[in-house]
Protein backbone atom coordinates (compact mmCIF):
# COMPACT_ATOMS: atom_id res chain seq x y z
CA UNK A 1 0.00 0.00 0.00
CA UNK A 2 1.24 3.33 -0.85
CA UNK A 3 2.59 6.20 2.29
CA UNK A 4 0.10 8.57 2.34
CA UNK A 5 0.76 11.99 0.82
CA UNK A 6 2.19 13.88 3.86
CA UNK A 7 3.08 18.24 3.94
CA UNK A 8 3.35 20.32 6.74
CA UNK A 9 0.36 20.04 8.58
CA UNK A 10 -0.34 16.24 7.83
CA UNK A 11 1.04 15.26 11.66
CA UNK A 12 -1.17 18.14 12.99
CA UNK A 13 -3.77 16.66 10.95
CA UNK A 14 -2.93 13.05 12.65
CA UNK A 15 -3.10 13.98 16.11
CA UNK A 16 -6.01 15.51 15.79
CA UNK A 17 -7.66 12.73 14.84
CA UNK A 18 -5.72 10.50 17.70
CA UNK A 19 -7.03 13.37 20.54
CA UNK A 20 -10.71 13.01 18.88
CA UNK A 21 -10.83 8.88 19.21
CA UNK A 22 -8.77 8.97 22.58
CA UNK A 23 -12.02 10.91 23.99
CA UNK A 24 -14.66 9.26 21.84
CA UNK A 25 -13.32 5.99 22.97
CA UNK A 26 -13.38 7.40 26.81
CA UNK A 27 -16.74 9.23 26.39
CA UNK A 28 -18.78 5.50 25.25
CA UNK A 29 -16.36 3.48 27.54
CA UNK A 30 -14.19 1.36 24.97
CA UNK A 31 -11.25 1.71 27.48
CA UNK A 32 -12.85 -0.22 30.06
CA UNK A 33 -12.40 -3.57 30.76
CA UNK A 34 -16.13 -4.48 30.08
CA UNK A 35 -18.26 -2.14 27.99
CA UNK A 36 -22.31 -1.08 27.95
CA UNK A 37 -22.61 -2.38 31.76
CA UNK A 38 -22.31 -6.26 30.33
CA UNK A 39 -20.14 -8.78 31.19
CA UNK A 40 -18.17 -8.47 27.93
CA UNK A 41 -15.52 -7.06 26.57
CA UNK A 42 -15.57 -4.68 23.57
CA UNK A 43 -15.09 -7.11 20.82
CA UNK A 44 -17.40 -9.49 22.67
CA UNK A 45 -19.81 -6.87 22.71
CA UNK A 46 -19.32 -5.87 18.95
CA UNK A 47 -19.97 -9.82 18.18
CA UNK A 48 -23.18 -10.15 20.28
CA UNK A 49 -24.81 -6.70 18.59
CA UNK A 50 -24.05 -8.01 15.04
CA UNK A 51 -25.52 -11.05 15.41
CA UNK A 52 -28.57 -9.21 16.82
CA UNK A 53 -28.76 -7.51 13.70
CA UNK A 54 -28.55 -10.56 11.23
CA UNK A 55 -30.55 -13.63 11.30
CA UNK A 56 -28.21 -16.25 10.49
CA UNK A 57 -24.16 -15.84 9.57
CA UNK A 58 -20.89 -17.45 9.12
CA UNK A 59 -17.62 -17.05 11.49
CA UNK A 60 -15.71 -16.17 8.34
CA UNK A 61 -18.33 -13.50 7.39
CA UNK A 62 -18.44 -12.25 10.94
CA UNK A 63 -14.19 -12.21 10.85
CA UNK A 64 -14.45 -10.24 7.79
CA UNK A 65 -17.08 -7.68 8.62
CA UNK A 66 -15.67 -7.09 12.09
CA UNK A 67 -11.72 -7.50 10.91
CA UNK A 68 -11.23 -9.77 14.03
CA UNK A 69 -8.86 -12.45 13.95
CA UNK A 70 -10.15 -15.56 13.03
CA UNK A 71 -8.88 -17.37 16.10
CA UNK A 72 -9.74 -14.99 18.21
CA UNK A 73 -12.99 -14.88 17.01
CA UNK A 74 -13.39 -18.68 17.47
CA UNK A 75 -12.73 -18.34 21.37
CA UNK A 76 -15.18 -15.34 21.39
CA UNK A 77 -18.10 -18.18 19.78
CA UNK A 78 -16.54 -20.89 21.89
CA UNK A 79 -17.64 -18.94 25.20
CA UNK A 80 -20.59 -17.94 23.69
CA UNK A 81 -21.54 -21.12 23.03
CA UNK A 82 -20.71 -22.22 25.97
CA UNK A 83 -22.77 -20.05 27.44
CA UNK A 84 -26.06 -20.63 26.07
CA UNK A 85 -26.14 -17.43 23.28
CA UNK A 86 -25.57 -18.90 20.22
CA UNK A 87 -26.33 -22.24 18.49
CA UNK A 88 -24.79 -24.04 15.12
CA UNK A 89 -26.57 -25.98 12.49
CA UNK A 90 -25.26 -26.50 9.28
CA UNK A 91 -25.88 -24.06 6.17
CA UNK A 92 -28.49 -25.42 3.14
CA UNK A 93 -26.09 -23.55 0.73
CA UNK A 94 -23.09 -24.79 1.72
CA UNK A 95 -22.73 -28.31 4.20
CA UNK A 96 -18.98 -27.39 4.59
CA UNK A 97 -20.33 -24.02 6.67
CA UNK A 98 -22.19 -23.88 9.88
CA UNK A 99 -24.54 -20.93 10.55
CA UNK A 100 -24.47 -19.31 13.48
CA UNK A 101 -27.64 -18.15 15.52
CA UNK A 102 -28.63 -16.44 18.69
CA UNK A 103 -30.65 -18.53 21.05
CA UNK A 104 -33.37 -16.90 23.52
CA UNK A 105 -31.03 -16.06 25.56
CA UNK A 106 -28.90 -15.01 23.42
CA UNK A 107 -31.13 -12.29 21.49
CA UNK A 108 -32.11 -11.17 25.06
CA UNK A 109 -28.70 -10.61 25.82
CA UNK A 110 -28.01 -8.88 22.32
CA UNK A 111 -30.91 -6.56 22.80
CA UNK A 112 -29.58 -5.41 26.45
CA UNK A 113 -26.46 -4.97 25.23
CA UNK A 114 -27.77 -2.51 22.02
CA UNK A 115 -30.03 -0.59 24.64
CA UNK A 116 -27.29 0.25 27.33
CA UNK A 117 -25.06 1.58 23.84
CA UNK A 118 -28.39 3.47 23.45
CA UNK A 119 -28.38 5.18 26.77
CA UNK A 120 -24.65 5.80 26.13
CA UNK A 121 -25.52 7.53 23.28
CA UNK A 122 -27.83 9.53 24.41
CA UNK A 123 -26.71 10.61 27.46
CA UNK A 124 -23.62 12.36 24.91
CA UNK A 125 -26.07 14.01 22.48
CA UNK A 126 -29.55 13.66 24.74
CA UNK A 127 -28.17 17.55 26.32
CA UNK A 128 -27.36 19.09 23.16
CA UNK A 129 -29.76 21.71 21.21
CA UNK A 130 -31.37 19.83 18.07
CA UNK A 131 -29.32 22.11 15.86
CA UNK A 132 -25.98 20.68 17.20
CA UNK A 133 -27.51 17.14 16.90
CA UNK A 134 -28.17 17.73 13.41
CA UNK A 135 -24.72 18.94 12.60
CA UNK A 136 -23.02 16.14 15.03
CA UNK A 137 -24.91 13.45 12.83
CA UNK A 138 -23.53 15.19 9.53
CA UNK A 139 -20.53 15.59 10.57
CA UNK A 140 -20.34 11.91 10.93
CA UNK A 141 -21.91 11.47 7.86
CA UNK A 142 -19.31 12.86 6.20
CA UNK A 143 -16.36 11.11 7.52
CA UNK A 144 -18.58 7.97 7.21
CA UNK A 145 -18.38 8.80 3.46
CA UNK A 146 -14.73 10.00 3.46
CA UNK A 147 -13.44 7.13 4.50
CA UNK A 148 -15.51 4.48 3.16
CA UNK A 149 -15.79 6.31 -0.39
CA UNK A 150 -13.96 3.03 -1.90
CA UNK A 151 -15.67 0.53 0.01
CA UNK A 152 -17.32 -0.95 -2.89
CA UNK A 153 -18.40 -0.35 -6.64
CA UNK A 154 -21.72 1.43 -5.50
CA UNK A 155 -20.15 4.21 -3.04
CA UNK A 156 -18.42 5.28 -6.19
CA UNK A 157 -20.80 6.02 -8.54
CA UNK A 158 -23.68 6.91 -6.28
CA UNK A 159 -22.69 11.18 -5.61
CA UNK A 160 -23.92 12.35 -2.55
CA UNK A 161 -27.11 14.05 -1.93
CA UNK A 162 -27.52 17.27 -2.34
CA UNK A 163 -29.96 20.60 -1.85
CA UNK A 164 -30.50 24.03 -3.09
CA UNK A 165 -31.88 26.70 -1.36
CA UNK A 166 -32.21 30.35 -0.76
CA UNK A 167 -29.81 32.11 1.44
CA UNK A 168 -30.79 32.29 5.42
CA UNK A 169 -28.93 34.68 8.37
CA UNK A 170 -25.50 33.10 8.33
CA UNK A 171 -25.31 32.16 4.81
CA UNK A 172 -23.39 35.54 3.35
CA UNK A 173 -20.46 35.09 5.52
CA UNK A 174 -20.01 31.66 4.58
CA UNK A 175 -19.77 32.39 0.68
CA UNK A 176 -17.50 35.31 1.66
CA UNK A 177 -15.58 32.82 3.64
CA UNK A 178 -15.29 30.33 0.79
CA UNK A 179 -14.82 32.54 -2.33
CA UNK A 180 -11.85 34.04 -0.07
CA UNK A 181 -9.92 30.69 0.69
CA UNK A 182 -10.88 28.91 -2.70
CA UNK A 183 -9.59 31.04 -4.72
CA UNK A 184 -6.50 32.46 -2.94
CA UNK A 185 -5.66 28.60 -2.79
CA UNK A 186 -6.33 27.75 -5.88
CA UNK A 187 -5.68 30.61 -8.06
CA UNK A 188 -3.53 32.71 -5.75
CA UNK A 189 -5.86 35.79 -5.81
CA UNK A 190 -4.91 38.51 -2.71
CA UNK A 191 -6.96 40.10 -0.55
CA UNK A 192 -8.60 42.57 -2.69
CA UNK A 193 -10.80 39.34 -4.22
CA UNK A 194 -12.10 38.80 -1.05
CA UNK A 195 -12.57 42.42 -0.75
CA UNK A 196 -14.45 42.46 -4.05
CA UNK A 197 -16.68 39.86 -2.80
CA UNK A 198 -17.93 41.20 0.47
CA UNK A 199 -18.56 44.73 -0.95
CA UNK A 200 -21.16 42.75 -3.99
CA UNK A 201 -22.49 40.78 -0.89
CA UNK A 202 -23.08 43.46 1.42
CA UNK A 203 -24.71 45.37 -1.25
CA UNK A 204 -26.98 42.68 -1.91
CA UNK A 205 -27.98 42.35 1.55
CA UNK A 206 -28.26 45.89 1.59
CA UNK A 207 -30.67 45.81 -1.28
CA UNK A 208 -32.23 42.96 -1.41
CA UNK A 209 -35.47 42.60 -3.24
CA UNK A 210 -37.11 39.89 -2.88
CA UNK A 211 -39.45 40.23 -5.75
CA UNK A 212 -36.34 40.66 -7.99
CA UNK A 213 -33.63 39.36 -6.51
CA UNK A 214 -32.45 36.15 -4.79
CA UNK A 215 -29.25 33.94 -3.35
CA UNK A 216 -29.30 30.43 -3.77
CA UNK A 217 -26.97 27.96 -1.70
CA UNK A 218 -26.36 24.66 -2.38
CA UNK A 219 -25.77 22.16 0.64
CA UNK A 220 -24.15 18.72 1.27
CA UNK A 221 -24.61 17.26 4.52
CA UNK A 222 -26.12 20.82 6.11
CA UNK A 223 -22.06 21.70 5.00
CA UNK A 224 -22.24 25.05 2.48
CA UNK A 225 -20.70 23.58 -0.92
CA UNK A 226 -22.34 26.31 -3.44
CA UNK A 227 -23.57 29.29 -3.81
CA UNK A 228 -25.08 32.06 -6.63
CA UNK A 229 -26.38 35.59 -6.88
CA UNK A 230 -29.16 37.08 -9.18
CA UNK A 231 -29.52 40.63 -8.85
CA UNK A 232 -31.57 43.36 -10.50
CA UNK A 233 -29.47 44.96 -13.66
CA UNK A 234 -31.90 47.61 -14.49
CA UNK A 235 -33.02 47.85 -17.91
CA UNK A 236 -35.06 44.29 -17.73
CA UNK A 237 -31.54 42.71 -16.95
CA UNK A 238 -30.76 40.03 -14.39
CA UNK A 239 -27.24 39.99 -13.17
CA UNK A 240 -25.88 36.66 -12.19
CA UNK A 241 -22.92 37.25 -9.71
CA UNK A 242 -20.33 35.45 -8.03
CA UNK A 243 -20.95 31.59 -9.14
CA UNK A 244 -19.03 28.89 -7.09
CA UNK A 245 -19.01 25.39 -6.55
CA UNK A 246 -16.65 24.28 -3.71
CA UNK A 247 -14.17 21.78 -5.91
CA UNK A 248 -15.12 18.51 -4.01
CA UNK A 249 -18.50 18.96 -5.17
CA UNK A 250 -18.33 19.92 -8.78
CA UNK A 251 -19.38 17.03 -10.73
CA UNK A 252 -22.25 16.02 -9.73
CA UNK A 253 -25.04 18.40 -10.71
CA UNK A 254 -24.97 21.08 -8.22
CA UNK A 255 -24.11 23.76 -10.53
CA UNK A 256 -26.39 22.78 -13.22
CA UNK A 257 -29.14 22.78 -10.73
CA UNK A 258 -28.65 26.62 -9.47
CA UNK A 259 -28.34 27.76 -12.73
CA UNK A 260 -31.50 26.29 -13.58
CA UNK A 261 -32.94 27.90 -9.97
CA UNK A 262 -31.48 31.54 -11.89
CA UNK A 263 -32.93 30.89 -15.16
CA UNK A 264 -36.64 29.85 -14.21
CA UNK A 265 -36.36 32.72 -11.40
CA UNK A 266 -35.28 35.65 -14.43
CA UNK A 267 -37.76 34.54 -16.60
CA UNK A 268 -40.78 34.38 -13.59
CA UNK A 269 -40.16 38.17 -12.92
CA UNK A 270 -39.55 39.48 -16.59
CA UNK A 271 -36.29 39.71 -16.89
CA UNK A 272 -35.26 39.96 -20.88
CA UNK A 273 -31.61 39.50 -19.95
CA UNK A 274 -29.25 37.74 -18.07
CA UNK A 275 -25.75 38.46 -17.75
CA UNK A 276 -22.57 37.79 -15.99
CA UNK A 277 -18.92 38.46 -15.35
CA UNK A 278 -16.67 36.30 -14.68
CA UNK A 279 -12.84 35.30 -15.28
CA UNK A 280 -11.28 32.89 -17.24
CA UNK A 281 -9.77 31.34 -14.75
CA UNK A 282 -13.28 29.34 -14.35
CA UNK A 283 -12.66 26.86 -17.41
CA UNK A 284 -14.26 24.30 -15.36
CA UNK A 285 -17.19 26.06 -15.76
CA UNK A 286 -17.29 26.80 -19.13
CA UNK A 287 -19.29 24.22 -20.47
CA UNK A 288 -22.07 24.95 -17.93
CA UNK A 289 -22.44 28.02 -18.74
CA UNK A 290 -22.57 27.38 -22.42
CA UNK A 291 -25.13 24.54 -21.86
CA UNK A 292 -27.50 26.96 -20.43
CA UNK A 293 -27.27 29.61 -23.06
CA UNK A 294 -25.11 32.05 -22.21
CA UNK A 295 -22.19 33.33 -24.43
CA UNK A 296 -19.08 35.36 -23.70
CA UNK A 297 -19.91 39.05 -25.80
CA UNK A 298 -16.80 40.45 -24.29
CA UNK A 299 -12.82 39.54 -22.97
CA UNK A 300 -10.96 42.61 -21.28
CA UNK A 301 -7.47 41.35 -20.22
CA UNK A 302 -6.05 42.65 -16.94
CA UNK A 303 -4.29 42.85 -13.94
CA UNK A 304 -6.67 42.33 -10.81
CA UNK A 305 -6.59 40.61 -7.48
CA UNK A 306 -2.99 40.08 -8.06
CA UNK A 307 -2.59 38.19 -12.24
CA UNK A 308 -2.61 38.65 -15.06
CA UNK A 309 -6.40 37.52 -16.02
CA UNK A 310 -8.80 38.00 -18.96
CA UNK A 311 -12.84 39.58 -17.42
CA UNK A 312 -15.42 37.86 -19.77
CA UNK A 313 -18.82 38.93 -19.69
CA UNK A 314 -21.53 36.56 -20.84
CA UNK A 315 -24.79 37.40 -21.77
CA UNK A 316 -27.99 35.69 -22.80
CA UNK A 317 -31.39 36.03 -23.80
CA UNK A 318 -34.20 34.94 -21.79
Amino acid sequence: MAEPQTDTGFEERLEVIRTFNRMYMQRIGLLAENIFGSPFSPAEARVIAELSFKKATTASILARELKLDGGYLSRILHRFEKEGLISKEKSKEDGRQRNILLTKKGKKTGEDVLEEARKIITSIIGPLPVPDQIRLVAAMTSIDRIINRDKNAEDRVTPPPFTVRPHRTGDIGLIIHNHAVRFAEDYGFNSEFEALVAEKSAEFIRNFNPARERCWVAEIDGHLVGSVFLVDGGHDTGEMRLPFVAPHARGIGIGTSMLNEVIRFARHVGYKKMTMRTESILEYAVPLFEAAGLKIVRETPHQRFGKDVVGQDWEMAL
